[in-house]
């Protein structure tokens, strides 16, 4: 599949695999020495694995930070402070001071719940804010990830550079 398929189409099966420790990334390294035809393209997806993403869009949208050639964010970055609550944010540039969350519907639900899950959401976001090292979230769904452009302007209007 990393020989045949797209980077945007590998980098979610191989995340997935590492996520749900079906491979190790020693398994993945090995699988890349045995590659003879597109070796290159094949190691690229293979090395950029990650058991940190927690979903299909956050390999996508890591393939596209690589594309737009931001800086490498930090996945699933923790904010916390004693006594209060915790927030893992999907990824964190830092110098930036900017925090990327990858959204889908899926996470809201229906009804009540969508109402809910809205206002958990909005909190959660207050809190992440409140820190001083944050200046900006950023909001991604899967209509900018599809059109990269949409994402680049996203990018750089909170600041983070991209080729």
């Amino acid at each position: 599949m990393a020989v045949t398929e797209p980077l945007g189409a590998v980098l979610p099966a191989v995340d997935a695999a590492l996520h749900d420790r079906r491979v190790l990334p020693e398994m993945l390294a090995e699988a890349a020495d045995t590659v003879t035809v597109a070796r290159d393209k094949a190691a690229a997806a293979l090395g950029m694995g990650s058991a940190l993403s927690d979903s299909p869009a956050e390999s996508v949208c890591r393939v596209r930070f690589r594309l737009l050639g931001t800086p490498e964010p930090v996945q699933q970055h923790v904010f916390s402070r004693a006594g209060d609550r915790t927030a893992v944010v999907d990824f964190w540039f830092p110098d930036q001071g900017v925090v990327v969350e990858v959204d889908g519907r899926a996470k809201y639900g229906d009804g009540a719940d969508a109402a809910a899950a809205h206002w958990q959401e909005k909190q959660r976001e207050d809190f992440i804010r409140s820190f001083p090292e944050v200046r900006t979230v950023v909001r991604v769904v899967w209509a900018d990830l599809m059109e990269p452009e949409r994402l680049r302007a996203k990018l750089l209007r909170a600041g983070v550079p991209c080729r």
